[in-house]
């Protein structure tokens, strides 16, 4: 004999013919006829494709199932045969989850995944049942159909080849049973767990590929999902950039122009000016600094997003207003009949800085860089009276600037 596929559970089979009160006009025991030798060994079930039959004696009860797969839904027919019932007559199914139904055929649904007992009843009327076998069928249940998904994950930087991959897919009811990774590298993994590691080839270029993970549930359904990576590429890049300045006392700009090597196209530079304006982007650039100092300027290559070369070094600013405006004011301050002394005060001043230096030349031969802003000198008186010019020129942020003043000295 053939037995049910192993997916179907026999639960019971039997139980017999029932001792009833017989109707005058209807010989019942005539309905259904099982000897005692069958009904010891109780139903035969038989497979055929789609379709379980199970025969107790002379009544049939048959039933087969849709696919729980999304958009179907499992639904479980049965059908009832082999008895010509009397007037009044009918079968009564007891789904094993609380349902019922009359009828020779009927359909049901279960909700939820489980093994159930189905029971079949043939009845002369409500109160006298002929006869009654039971048997078993296993569902799947409904909202069977598994989401795909998951995540990646760069787990090891000194080997950005080396991906970490985790499923995050989901099933309403069910276990997902089977993990499929293509990495559209010409290799897969076929896995029972979600969380797998693959190592891509190495390549000089970023390199894409499209991975797709398909997942198998224990009721046969199955989903898939692809998504888009990009395996960084081993970029052999050298060099640094270089600046040049223009106005630098005026109107200071600052350009900046890459120097590296083995760019690969399509490649971004991005600038740091660490003056916390933010990043800019562009090769050549041209910045201007709004305050002086020296600033650790990083140069940044880019390519789909990702940096793969830095370099920095620091770049020398005069920023805005960088240039000292010479000033001073002359005071007589004695006056003798051989000699005269005058005092000499700066008044410069430089917007965004520090003075540097102070270098005085007095129109006599004297002269003074010692970085004073305030200074004396003695003139002598000739025989005529004689004009010399003072000046004094003052640095800061390496620019200078220049105030001349005359004074006359009159004669012995």
């Amino acid at each position: 004999m053939k037995l049910i596929r192993t997916h179907l559970f026999i639960f019971l089979a039997v139980l017999g013919l029932f001792a009833c009160k017989k109707d005058a006009a209807i010989d019942l025991d005539k309905l259904v006829q099982v000897d005692s030798a069958q009904m010891t060994k109780g139903a035969i079930v038989t497979v055929s494709r789609d379709t379980t039959t199970v025969t107790y004696g002379n009544v049939e009860a048959k039933f087969s199932q849709t696919s729980t797969c999304f958009p179907s839904s499992e639904v479980f027919a049965f059908s009832a045969s082999g008895v010509a019932l009397p007037a009044g007559g009918y079968y009564s199914w007891q789904f094993g989850d609380g349902n019922i139904a009359t009828g020779a055929t009927t359909t049901h649904s279960y909700q939820a995944a489980g093994s159930f007992v189905v029971t079949l009843m043939v009845m002369a009327n409500a109160n006298n049942m002929l006869a009654k076998v039971s048997f078993g069928v296993k569902a799947l249940g409904q909202q069977t159909k598994p989401e795909a998904s998951f995540t990646t994950k760069f787990d090891f930087p000194q080997n950005l080849n080396y991906v970490t991959f985790n499923s995050t897919s989901s099933i309403n009811q069910g276990d997902i049973v089977q993990f499929k990774y293509n990495w559209g590298d010409g290799t897969e993994h076929i896995s029972s767990v979600g969380l797998v590691r693959h190592e891509f080839p190495k390549a000089i270029n970023d390199s894409t590929y499209s991975v797709k993970l398909t997942i198998l549930s224990n009721s046969g359904c199955s989903d898939d999902t692809t998504i888009r990576l990009t395996i960084p590429g081993r970029y052999n890049i050298k060099g640094k950039f270089k600046t040049e300045s223009f106005d630098a006392c005026t109107n200071e700009r600052i350009l900046f122009t890459a120097e590296a090597e083995n760019v690969p196209s399509g490649a971004v530079y991005e600038w740091d000016f660490s003056d916390g304006t933010g990043v800019r982007t562009g090769n050549p650039i041209m910045y201007k600094y709004k305050f002086p100092n020296d600033y650790d300027v990083i140069m940044s290559v880019k390519l789909n997003g990702r940096e793969i070369y830095r370099t920095n070094k620091l770049v020398n600013a005069k920023g805005e207003n960088p240039k000292p405006t010479a000033k001073f004011e002359e005071t007589l301050v004695w006056d003798y009949p051989t000699t005269q002394r005058w005092s000499f005060n700066s008044r410069s001043t430089i917007p965004t800085s520090t003075i540097d230096s102070y270098q005085w030349s007095f129109g006599n031969g004297n002269t003074n860089n010692e970085f004073y802003s305030f200074i004396e000198t003695v003139y002598n008186k000739e025989a005529t009276s004689k004009t010399y010019t003072v000046q004094l020129i003052v640095t800061g942020n390496g620019c200078t600037d220049t105030a001349r003043k005359t004074i006359t000295i009159p004669p012995r």
